[in-house]
């Protein structure tokens, strides 16, 4: 599923909409009933590590409660990203922005199942006028165009993805939304101490949190403490940290944590920058067959026990495991 800087991007695709009435609906979700969101207006946007969250009011002078504001604007070379290698980090391609140039928010699979069962059909009374969103493998947010197929299926027919929503404006533009679970709440979901992209990101509560007995790689994916932190992160601040995947948090060092969670906001951010920038975000053992330093780089899918296991890159001499360290299959 998207990680947090691709939904960062996805939010700041749809800002420019807030204000806008919906004038037309479509997509091919059953449970959300798209044509309950018709005539009204889309009123605010917020995101929170992995979720998406939208208001729409019945009237276009409604203002939502503690209505944020549109994320940091990228720079003007940013309003045509570039294409990229979607084995690299997910990187998205082909989409326009209302203005009609090209943007684009598509993501690769990651090996990571968190969506939620999401139910709802519309919004009653004065409740319930937030829709949640919540992404699955190969969630994307499409602007002015629809997902074309890159190839065909195993069938052989060349077959467009089919939009889960569609939201046509009064401004004369529209969103598409692929791959995804939407539910009406009454309000956001928002816990800004855990999401890792957000100023008021609790550093003390993620670096009590790896401190558990508990392999790393896991507490890394826990949401409750790393809100947007995805498969690509894990693995790449892992290596850049030079800490074993399966290393106990308990056994790590007070400063090798700092340096971990460091690694965390300082990946997560730059990526986030290059997505405004148009730039790739380049990973250094995340689907790769060797490190930067040459070395091979063993692949094996890691998770609690019962629990979904996220497939994990690592460079074993770059990150050696620790005689404190449980063996892996423990763990695998």
């Amino acid at each position: 599923m998207p990680e947090g800087p691709l939904v960062r991007k996805f939010h700041h695709l749809i800002s420019p909409f807030v204000g806008q009435q919906v004038v037309k609906t479509g997509g091919s979700s059953k449970k959300l009933q798209p044509a309950g969101l018709q005539s009204l207006w889309l009123q605010d946007t917020q995101v929170h590590g992995k979720k998406l969250f939208l208001r729409f009011d019945p009237d276009e002078e409604m203002e939502a409660p503690g209505s944020s504001p549109p994320p940091e604007p990228p720079q003007k070379e940013a309003q045509k990203e570039g294409a990229a290698d979607p084995k690299q980090a997910g990187e998205p391609s082909g989409q326009k922005t209302p203005d009609g140039s090209s943007q684009s928010a598509e993501l690769n699979p990651q090996g990571e199942d968190e969506s939620e069962c999401l139910e709802g059909d519309a919004p009653a009374g004065d409740a319930g006028r937030w829709l949640r969103v919540s992404f699955g493998l190969f969630g994307s947010v499409w602007v002015n165009e629809f997902s074309r197929a890159k190839k065909a299926n195993k069938r052989g027919d060349w077959r467009d993805p089919s939009p889960r929503l569609v939201l046509y404006f009064s401004g004369g533009g529209f969103l598409a939304f692929y791959n995804c679970q939407m539910s009406w709440s009454s309000s956001p979901v928002v816990t800004p101490a855990c999401d890792i992209l957000s100023e008021k990101f609790h550093r003390g509560q993620a670096l009590e949190a790896l401190g558990q007995a508990q392999p790393v790689c896991i507490t890394l994916l826990d949401q409750r403490y790393f809100s947007g932190l995805g498969n690509i992160i894990k693995n790449e601040v892992l290596y850049r940290a030079g800490i074993h995947p399966l290393s106990l948090g308990s056994a790590l060092s007070a400063p090798r944590r700092e340096a971990l969670v460091d690694h965390v906001v300082e990946f997560s951010t730059a990526w986030l920058q290059g997505k405004f920038q148009g730039r790739p975000q380049h990973t250094q053992v995340y689907q790769k067959e060797q490190c930067p330093a040459g070395h091979q780089v063993m692949k094996e899918a890691f998770g609690p026990p019962g629990g979904f296991q996220r497939v994990t890159w690592w460079c074993p001499q770059c990150q050696p495991q620790l005689s404190e360290e449980p063996e892996q299959r423990q763990f695998s």
